[in-house]
């Protein structure tokens, strides 16, 4: 029976493998020892001789030769003979990580960075700072930010509203509910800081869409895609406001609009009854009367009639078509 193909290889006879031929040159080539190289230091110089010759300190090669001595005889100590030997300092090291730190290593040498940092005066980055005297720490005492300053780290301040008659009603929408946080937080400042009353803002629910839309038509067309939107709603509203106030603070936010945030706003007006008594009425050019925005008009037309206004206007040349009434 033949043997498999498999095994043939190992049951025939091993053929003569043929040894590489060396790189090496031939002995009659090859040059003796010390034939051919250059010396770069006659054989009779001493040692202080070839260290001069090449910019060396003397001094300063044997403190480094000596230094090196010392710590192979160190390490010759330290280095396990036996294997029981070597396991033991493993299980030691295993046990104190920290002593081959930095910090221990000066220790051993005979250093105490902590004590020579002191004598230095070298202060340590995780210890005690250095105290003050008595003037600085007093000038710094006295020292403080502005209010508005110390209030962007705090809460919204607020005003309480005095009869609660709601003027306006501020919705922001988003799909984001980090700008729509930074946004409402800035209506508020803003508001208090403008004398408005106002309440939130007060989370509204969520509004939540929803559509299917088909990827293919004919036979792909049950493989369709949903998709989520989701609008996140705050309410802020102003009580107690003054129309025209509420109507800066609107366009206050309105110009420092956050981008991604929405508003819409309602805003309620209300008059005195005497408004009803001059319905009809016939409104001649330069009369105030019955207008809520009487006691400013009639404050801006002092101003224009003022002398100082008109010696003021006298020099100014505005662009054509502009008429300066005196």
């Amino acid at each position: 029976m033949a043997a498999p193909r498999c095994v043939r290889s190992l049951l025939r006879p091993a053929a003569r493998v043929q040894a590489p031929k060396s790189f090496s040159t031939s002995r009659a080539v090859r040059a003796k020892d010390g034939e051919g190289r250059p010396e770069l230091f006659p054989q009779d110089m001493s040692l202080e001789e070839r260290l001069k010759a090449l910019n060396i300190d003397p001094a300063e090669y044997q403190k480094l030769y000596k230094s090196q001595q010392k710590v192979e005889r160190e390490f010759a100590k330290w280095e396990p003979k036996t294997a029981a030997e070597a396991k033991r300092r493993w299980e030691e090291a295993k046990d104190t990580p920290d002593h081959y730190t930095l910090l221990h290593i000066y220790k051993r040498a005979g250093i105490e960075p902590i004590k020579l940092a002191k004598e230095r005066g070298i202060q340590h980055p995780d210890g005690e700072p250095t105290p003050l005297d008595p003037k600085t720490r007093k000038e710094l005492g006295d020292l403080r930010s502005p209010i508005n300053v110390q209030a962007v780290n705090m809460r919204p301040l607020r005003r309480a509203a005095e009869h609660g008659i709601p003027v306006c009603d501020l919705q922001l929408r988003t799909y984001s509910i980090r700008n729509l946080l930074l946004f409402a937080d800035f209506a508020m400042r803003a508001a208090y800081y403008m004398g408005l009353p106002a309440k939130g803002p007060i989370p509204l629910p969520r509004i939540t869409e929803r559509w299917t839309v088909p990827r293919a038509n004919f036979i792909f067309k049950k493989s369709q895609e949903n998709f989520e939107r989701i609008t996140m709603r705050r309410l802020i509203q102003i009580q107690d406001g003054h129309p025209d106030v509420v109507k800066a603070w609107l366009a206050f936010l309105q110009e420092h609009q956050y981008y991604g945030v929405g508003m819409k706003a309602n805003i309620w007006e209300y008059e005195s009854l005497e408004a009803a008594t001059n319905v009809g009425v016939e409104i001649k050019e330069g009369e105030f009367e019955g207008r809520r925005e009487r006691p400013m008009l009639e404050k801006v037309r002092e101003i224009l009639g003022s002398e100082g206004y008109r010696e003021s206007m006298k020099a100014w040349k505005g662009p054509e078509g502009v008429e300066v009434r005196q």
